[in-house]
């Protein structure tokens, strides 16, 4: 049955290109990023999506690093957070 598993984590792992991992990766990062902000401000994420203008859904898609970030919504983001895009992607 072991064995079974590893053979088929090794087969999906194979159809990853480096760059869907990464792209996982940074959508991961950014996600925690903007957990450890609202943190920082005492938010919930309820209180993040009302300043957002979203539905709490679609909230925790982002957060849940399912969401494909765009310049906008990051920009959005960056300034509820007051922060930069640098402060938000690096820490």
């Amino acid at each position: 049955m072991t064995e079974d598993r590893n053979s088929l984590l090794t087969l999906i792992l194979s159809k990853l290109s480096p760059a869907d991992i990464k792209l996982k990766e940074n959508r991961l990062l950014i996600a925690e990023r903007i957990e450890k902000l609202l943190q920082q401000n005492s938010w919930s994420r309820r209180h993040f999506a009302v300043l957002m203008r979203r539905e709490i859904r679609p909230l925790r898609v982002w957060l849940g690093n399912t969401y494909n970030y765009t310049a906008d919504s990051l920009a959005e983001i960056c300034l509820l957070l007051n922060v930069s895009l640098g402060d938000l992607v690096a820490e």
